[in-house]
């Protein structure tokens, strides 16, 4: 609002609101402390691929990966007691025989009421061809902390052989009591998008899905994480495929995921012709912190569909909201994929990623 110069008051008015109001907005998501650094060696998660963790109400943290086993995908869950320094086999969520389901993609999330839910892919194959025949996004719950698991709902549910549905991601928005869950869709073998579910009966039931990404555009948006800026600001982070090549791109909401915009290329990589890809994001005491896997360090190779080999795992951090980002360090060695987030303590957070079986890497900001 304008405010008229032409008196000595209306300008000093006018020049509080308009000088204070901004820093005082900037001060919620600045931070000085953005420099990550490694704290020992890497841990092991488990064996298999894809880990993601997240808090349990008694102090402990729950993990989540796909084991392959004796010819089965299977859901696993690990439980640490020690802050991340160690973790001790927990349960089972689902499996299935490899050659007629693809399960894979979990992501766990406690809910305020305790109970926790698991969202995979839940994928089904001819098994003498390979060819999909269904693609699912499950949920399951479990009442005892992770340990034993049961079927909750299935939110999305697209008859193949083609256009899936993959890597789920769940969210909880305190300030409207509704769950969310996130996931990528295929509209061709050229073009997917984000999509966004909401549940106010924590997860038994789905609202119709909303395009948060991709919407009129040719692009390949996938892998979303989605953390909280400040308030009611949050960013969702994902790849995007164009030109043979991925890039990591964010999108913000400033009404806690109700509606999106302001679509931004926040990582691209150093090398031509390599990309940056599977992107996950945390809030870490007021600094993001954005993990990715990317090729960029083995100079030109050949489009996306080779671009997981031989990458490693990396981590960029902003301290003002993601107006800017940088702060960028290797944390797994090739070939790593697939990195998840976990913020400890808001300076002491844990990088996932998987490089030769599940691995785990303590991270310390300064």
């Amino acid at each position: 609002m304008y405010r008229s110069p032409t008196l000595c008051l209306g300008l000093l008015l006018f020049l509080f609101l308009t000088c204070s109001a901004a820093p005082i907005e900037a001060a919620a998501v600045t931070r000085s402390a953005v420099t990550p650094n490694l704290s020992g060696g890497a841990v092991v998660f488990g064996s298999g691929t894809y880990p993601r963790a997240n808090g349990l109400s008694d102090g402990s943290i729950l993990g989540v990966y796909t084991a392959f086993s004796s010819g089965n995908n299977i859901i696993t869950t690990v439980r640490s007691t020690d802050g991340g320094a160690s973790w001790q086999a927990w349960g089972t969520v689902d499996s299935g025989p490899s050659n007629a389901n693809d399960i894979d993609n979990p992501y766990v999330l406690q809910l305020p009421s305790g109970r926790v839910l698991c969202a995979f892919r839940n994928h089904s194959k001819d098994p003498s061809t390979g060819a999909y025949t269904f693609f699912r996004i499950t949920i399951c719950y479990s009442d005892d902390m992770g340990k034993t698991w049961a079927y909750l709902s299935q939110p999305a549910s697209d008859p193949g052989p083609v256009n899936g549905n993959w890597e789920p991601f769940l969210r909880y928005d305190t300030q409207h009591s509704t769950l969310q869950l996130y996931y990528s869709r295929e509209n061709s073998a050229q073009d997917q998008g984000t999509l966004q579910r909401f549940s106010t009966d924590n997860g038994a039931t789905w609202t119709s899905a909303q395009t948060i990404s991709g919407a009129g555009i040719t692009s390949r948006d996938g892998m979303t994480g989605v953390a909280t800026i400040s308030g009611s600001t949050i960013m969702a982070v994902f790849e995007s495929e164009t030109n043979s090549f991925f890039s990591i791109v964010s999108i913000t909401s400033t009404n806690n995921g109700q509606t999106w915009g302001n679509r931004e290329t926040i990582y691209t990589p150093t090398s031509p012709n390599t990309s940056a890809a599977a992107p996950q994001i945390i809030n870490v005491g007021g600094t993001l912190a954005v993990s990715f896997q990317t090729n960029e360090d083995m100079g030109p190779s050949a489009p996306s569909s080779s671009y997981p080999t031989n990458t490693t795992a990396k981590l960029i951090t902003s301290g003002n909201g993601g107006a800017t980002w940088g702060n960028k360090i290797t944390v797994g060695p090739v070939t790593s994929v697939w990195p998840g987030l976990y913020d400890i303590d808001g300076t002491n957070f844990l990088m996932m990623f998987d490089n030769g079986g599940a691995k785990v890497q303590h991270i310390t900001l300064s």
